[in-house]
């Protein structure tokens, strides 16, 4: 659970050491160097996503800087996973997600792979994952992350945001309780569309979320109110929706799912 006060951490994916000291003073601290490749272009062809996968050069960078945090996101289970892992352990990744797991079995490969020797995390977003997901929050896992956008994938297409309406986001939190926990995106309060990021972060916390990625909006956010405003800003209305009511939470839910029924249904 979130200690009352605790802030919500947010993870930038960052390629250049340059680009993490830009942002730390503001507190961002916790990047992830994105490695994932395979599969990745046809599986989101038409989607609206990004795809530039760096290597251990860029992972190395940013992990020899002072206080920062670096993260790695491996393509997903497969033979080559085990390098993978090596690699980004001698490059000084603080943590490693696994992306698009399907079953038990590729987490507790990638366990063994990793051996301790960094914390480790998976992205929940696979139709499979999230019908095992009971036998999944049974291992030892430090982080987890739903995927929006690869889950709709998953489920043929439509909004993203289907998975927040229907329930699936929640079902994963449940069955991951008291582990840390994210999904969706922040950028700078008054920004974000089709669904404002200030809903988002509204669910975030009535999920009783630890962190969540930074969503691709957030550089041209950044430029619009400045790096230090943005987070301000975020950290600011965050501790607000920590302190809401039963009935003020209630409340929000009902209004982001009027607004999610829409955006649905449009796409």
């Amino acid at each position: 659970m979130n200690t009352p006060g605790a802030p919500l951490e947010l993870m930038l994916f960052e390629s250049t050491a340059q680009g993490a000291k830009a942002v730390m003073p503001s507190g961002i601290n916790r990047f992830i160097i994105d490695w994932e490749y395979i599969g990745k272009a046809e599986r989101q062809a038409g989607f609206d996503t990004e795809i530039v996968p760096v290597g251990p050069f860029e992972l190395s960078e940013v992990s020899r800087l002072p206080d920062a945090l670096a993260w790695c996101r491996i393509n997903r289970d497969g033979p080559q996973m085990p390098e993978e892992v090596e690699l980004a352990v001698s490059s000084g990744a603080r943590g490693i997600f696994l992306p698009m797991v399907t079953a038990p079995f590729e987490v507790e490969r990638f366990l063994r792979a990793v051996d301790g020797r960094c914390q480790v995390g998976i992205l929940v977003e696979t139709s499979a994952a999230l019908a095992c997901v009971r036998s999944l929050a049974e291992l030892p896992l430090d982080r987890v992350y739903f995927g929006l956008n690869d889950f709709a994938i998953s489920r043929g297409g439509g909004s993203i945001f289907r998975a927040v309406l229907d329930g699936s986001v929640e079902r994963a939190r449940e069955a991951f309780d008291g582990r840390p926990f994210g999904f969706g995106g922040v950028t700078a309060v008054d920004g974000g569309t089709p669904v404002p990021c200030a809903r988002l972060i509204e669910e975030m916390a009535r999920l009783d979320c630890q962190f969540s990625f930074l969503r691709r909006s957030f550089r041209r956010d950044v430029l619009r109110v400045g790096v230090a405003r943005l987070t301000d800003e975020v950290r600011a209305f965050w501790h607000k929706c920590q302190n809401r009511h039963a009935s003020e939470i209630a409340r929000d839910r009902h209004a982001l799912e009027l607004l999610l029924t829409g955006v649905c249904h449009a796409s």
